[in-house]
């Protein structure tokens, strides 16, 4: 059954990547850019806090994040990174992906799916060829499919997804209703029994918190990031959530 509810299904970046016919630049490693190059700039004194988070704190977090949850997940099925960007968070969840599958001597599994607009200013050279060549360097092109596109209209069917990740990304949409109606669609996408896992800054967090209690979800953890996700004076927040099995 398709995860797609649109006729027109959104062009898989990864597979265009890998059909081009001249073989396209690939690093050595990945490389991910800079968080929001102006909030560096208006970080002024706290700046060195702001580049330890964007450059080394926030994989750390991410690492740890999915770490924990991976046991609560079937990483056969299929998961979701809202706001990809050049591809951190994706790329961890492929690689879990892909050691699943070598450990449990499947042929297949089911792909981790990133979507994004692919905005520069809220990502240095934040582009599709930019994620696809960080996949590529990874050796993990198998086990991603990338689309450009908003998580405020997300083309998947409902509860489609095991995991949904949201990393920095929400907090950029222009207002609160638009904040809670991205909240809304991650919700809709993710499996009953399934989690959304966010980091975001602070002041936001709360707000998606309030909108997936709107909805009816109980099981919702947030908390502090800590002291490796502080971009400058700015501290982030993690909201861990499972959506139920029904709905009240």
């Amino acid at each position: 059954m398709s995860l797609y509810r649109v006729s027109t299904i959104p062009i898989d970046h990864i597979k265009v990547f890998r059909q081009q016919s001249e073989s396209p630049e690939i690093p050595s490693t990945p490389s991910y850019g800079i968080d929001s190059p102006l909030g560096l700039i208006a970080s002024l004194w706290s700046a060195p806090l702001y580049l330890y988070a964007t450059l080394s704190g926030k994989f750390q977090v991410w690492e740890e994040l999915l770490k924990n949850i991976i046991k609560d997940i079937n990483l056969n099925e299929p998961c979701l990174d809202c706001g990809c960007g050049r591809g951190m968070v994706l790329l961890m969840i492929a690689r879990l992906k892909k050691e699943f599958r070598l450990e449990n001597d499947r042929g297949s599994i089911s792909p981790v799916y990133g979507i994004d607009i692919f905005n520069s200013l809220d990502q240095t050279s934040n582009s599709p060829i930019s994620t696809c060549r960080n996949v590529a360097s990874t050796n993990l092109l198998d086990c991603v499919v990338l689309h450009t596109g908003t998580f405020l209209d997300l083309p998947f069917v409902d509860d489609s997804f095991t995991l949904v990740t949201s990393s920095l990304a929400i907090h950029n949409v222009s207002n609160s209703n638009e904040k809670q109606r991205a909240i809304r669609e991650c919700a809709r996408v993710t499996k009953p029994n399934g989690w959304l896992l966010i980091v975001d800054l602070k002041g936001n967090v709360g707000l998606y918190e309030n909108t997936l209690r709107e909805l009816g979800w109980k099981s919702i953890e947030r908390k502090w990031a800590g002291m490796k996700m502080m971009f400058g004076i700015w501290p982030c927040e993690i909201l861990k959530a499972q959506k139920p099995i029904e709905l009240s």
